[in-house]
């Protein structure tokens, strides 16, 4: 009887492993309870968990529609001979149909398809039925060990249940999710369909996973009810991203490992990844790194196991291997760039790097050629989607080749100023600040830092160079340290250099740690043996260490809380109060409580200095127009339209005036001004200059101020 590929899915002998996975659930709700009484209510763990079971299905829909366009894509892929199945393993088909179906999302939502509700739940449903069948011979096998992963995952969906913008400090509440991943969809939503939006940059990008929350938003019928299971979604990656790090590490095994020390490598594997805070920080915001990670570690898999000393391919022929490894290598890398720009320089030129040293010679071009073509192929929603809005396929990248579209040469600058590091020199000290040993030796006065990654780099680097000297798969572990070292120099002096986005290198350190942690369980003394279990936990422990400390140790107070966001709460409370008690609450409101429910809904109101409007009510007004208009950093809006409109050698006040009349005749009411990002903006040199301090003190010396909100903003009435 032939041998079985190594990545195929087995029937397990031992009847006490399924028992053994279920005690994850029991631990999973306990440290959701315990984690949920930081908290001004002991009862938030309990209303997590309920928060979780009422918002998964949507979320658990698609990504079983995505087994189903996994097992249709693998099948196409391997073509299996008649009679016979596609041999490859879960995971991977898995990852295959996340990249698969955020592009079917994004082909929909250009079309308008995406926001037909029932057409769109009875595809999901359909496809979700063929994501079932996939399941149907998986026998989970468990140890001790994996237990441990309880931890991180308790902490990872009560993070997840709370609502967007209070978690966590280093993302300043989720910034980028409440300006873009959540707002993007929203827009979409209202709109019907995937539209261009000139006021929002960000629009521009790949926005693969967006369209995968615009999916999500359209199934739920809500985009603000929508805003947690998104989270949810993104959750549940990452947990899949955690077994695909527990596959890379048993693929840099090489052969001739025992089936114990795959099978614990492959957990703690899985446990590595889950047991660093930045991957509880990213896996708990609609953020897109978790879908990078799970496509990109898969990628990584690949290669190994086609390398000359990986574990063995699961391919079906020699002389259509390489096409079929390439097919596969373009569409998850491919699949990565979807989700994330930042995935080309970050993912696959590491990943390049690492299959020059492990794939023969002879097989480079037609894995490259077919990786190339299955790339663009996956790409093209995007590619093409941008060459028809701005004439750039890859706007606003690319600019000096493929044309600026309506952009500035000031827009381009800035953006550009914004998204590259600061010399040599700063990126290379980032490496230390970071990433090494993060808040340990950060300068003060900077964004907001905290020991997010942990044990994680030290850790890591110092597994791969171990199994580099002395492992028995000593090509591969070479191959990810020389992978490690690109993605990091890459990293550091050719980005902002901002710790999160070094994540792609977190699964392929978490692997080697994973690898030299097993083998001490399976070969060391028992004393050392008790030692790395009791450090396995402690790792375990760390994003609730971490989650636990923010918020000023209240970090639970956030969930199911949308109202306290939206102004509801602070709505309701004043429909209740008395005179007094209103004018209390009229002395120091919020602005969503302001903007949402005290202005009239038909005025029109102009936000400056915020793009992060997720919050607001974007209703339109009766007459079909938008109640809110925003801009981000990059782009222009219709202040600075009407500033650089008029007359460039006239006074500020004479310009401000004659804006303000664009502004009325285009029928705005109101201007928000959040003076304190203006601010921010201006110290890192991203302001327009139509938004300098000179205008806007004329604006505000000339036009009445109908609420201020501290030192941080003012409401303005035309």
């Amino acid at each position: 009887m032939p041998n079985p590929p190594p990545n195929a899915v087995l029937p397990v002998q031992d009847a006490r492993s399924v028992p053994l996975i279920w005690l994850l659930v029991p631990l999973i709700a306990a440290t959701m309870l315990v984690l949920g009484a930081r908290s001004d209510d002991t009862a938030t763990g309990l209303i997590a968990i309920g928060i979780v079971v009422k918002g998964i299905w949507a979320p658990g829909l698609w990504l079983l529609a995505a087994a189903g366009v996994g097992a249709g894509l693998a099948w196409a892929i391997e073509r299996p001979s008649r009679g016979s199945s596609p041999r490859t393993g879960l995971l991977r088909t898995w990852a295959l149909g996340v990249a698969g179906l955020l592009a079917i999302d994004l082909i929909l939502g250009l079309t308008g398809s995406l926001a037909a509700t029932t057409a769109i739940r009875v595809l999901t449903g359909l496809l979700a039925v063929a994501g079932l069948w996939s399941f149907r011979r998986i026998r989970p096998k468990a140890t001790g060990i994996c237990l441990a992963a309880a931890l991180p995952i308790g902490t990872l969906f009560l993070a997840a249940a709370s609502t967007p913008g209070w978690l966590w400090g280093t993302e300043f509440g989720g910034y980028d999710a409440l300006s873009y991943h959540l707002q993007l969809p929203r827009e979409w939503w209202l709109a019907g369909a995937i539209i261009e939006t000139p006021h929002n940059a960000y629009g521009y990008l790949p926005n693969g996973v967006e369209a995968a929350f615009f999916h999500v938003m359209t199934m739920i019928g809500d985009p603000a009810a929508a805003a947690v299971p998104c989270q949810l979604l993104v959750a549940c990656l990452a947990l899949l991203a955690a077994g695909a790090t527990g596959e890379l590490a048993v693929a840099m095994l090489g052969r001739g490992a025992a089936s114990n020390e795959r099978l614990l490598t492959r957990q703690l594997g899985f446990v590595a990844l889950l047991a660093i805070p930045w991957m509880i920080v990213v896996g708990s915001l609609a953020y897109d790194e978790t879908v990078v990670l799970l496509l990109a570690t898969t990628a990584f898999t690949v290669i190994l196991e086609q390398g000359r000393g990986g574990a063995g391919s699961s391919l079906t022929t020699p002389t259509a291997s390489n096409l079929q490894v390439g097919g596969w290598l373009g569409i998850l890398l491919g699949g990565a760039v979807l989700a994330k720009a930042s995935s080309g320089p970050l993912i696959v030129v590491p990943a390049a790097i690492a299959a020059a040293l492990l794939i023969p010679r002879r097989a480079w071009f037609p894995i490259a050629l077919a990786t190339m073509v299955a790339g663009l192929v996956i790409c093209a929603p995007w590619l093409i989607r941008n060459f028809t809005w701005t004439g750039n396929p890859t706007f606003p990248f690319g600019s000096s080749i493929f044309g600026s579209g309506d952009w500035s040469a000031e827009q381009l600058q800035q953006f550009a100023s914004g998204h590259r590091g600061n010399g040599i020199i700063a990126g290379l000290r980032a490496i230390g600040t970071e990433f090494l040993f993060e808040d340990w030796i950060s300068p003060t006065g900077g964004d907001p830092q905290r020991p997010q990654w942990t044990w994680l780099p030290l850790a890591g680097l110092a597994a791969l160079s171990m199994l580099t000297i002395r492992g028995r798969a000593r090509g591969n572990a070479l191959a990810i340290l020389c992978s490690v070292v690109a993605t990091i120099l890459i990293w550091a002096l050719f980005s902002h250099a901002k710790a999160r986005f070094l994540l792609p290198a977190a699964p392929l350190l978490a692997a080697p740690v994973a690898i030299i942690a097993a083998r001490t369980l399976t070969d060391a003394r028992a004393t050392i043996r008790a030692i790395t279990v009791i450090l396995v936990w402690l790792a375990a422990a760390s994003p609730a260490m971490v989650y636990a400390l923010e918020r000023t140790g209240l970090p639970a107070v956030g969930v199911g809380q949308m109202a306290l966001f939206d102004g509801r709460l602070e709505a309701t409370a004043y429909e209740e109060a008395g005179v007094a008690g209103r004018v209390e609450l009229l002395r120091n409101p919020s602005p969503a409580f302001i903007l949402n429910h005290r202005i009239p809904k038909d005025a029109r109101i102009l936000l400056l200095g915020r793009s992060d409007p997720f919050h607001l009510d974007f209703t339109p007004t009766s007459e079909g127009l938008p109640r809110i208009s925003y801009q981000t950093v990059w782009t222009r809006g219709p202040f600075e339209e009407a500033i650089a409109a008029g007359d460039q050698n006239a006074s500020p006040e004479t310009q401000v005036a004659a804006a303000t009349k664009l502004l009325k005749t285009a029928g705005f009411t109101h201007v928000y001004i959040q003076m304190s990002m203006l601010d921010r903006w201006m110290k890192a040199g991203w302001l327009a200059a139509e938004l300098h301090p000179r205008f806007i003190e004329a604006f505000r010396r000339q036009q009445p101020i109908a609420r201020r909100f501290g030192d941080q903003a003012v409401l303005i009435e035309l």
